[in-house]
């Protein structure tokens, strides 16, 4: 069973002045064995609250891929 954790959620402004949610997330792959369940951490990786996916320029900054947008972290204003 694969499972996605939610690792973090953070408020961004897009070029547009609109106020977004990124969230971060990970996956999580769930295998049962004769001790007992297993918890396989997989990659991380963001998106918007829209489920849109996310890539990170840096610290700061995402793009959406399919737009080219850029946002960025509300709170570093």
């Amino acid at each position: 069973m694969i499972l996605e954790e939610e690792l973090d959620r953070v408020r961004v402004v897009g070029d547009d002045g609109s106020w977004l949610i990124a969230i971060e997330f990970r996956l999580v792959t769930v295998k049962s064995s004769p001790r007992g369940d297993r918890r396989e951490i997989g990659r991380r990786a963001w998106r918007l609250s829209t489920g849109e996916p996310l890539t990170i320029v840096d610290r700061d900054n995402f793009e959406m891929p399919e737009t080219g947008e850029l946002l960025r972290r509300a709170d570093t204003e």
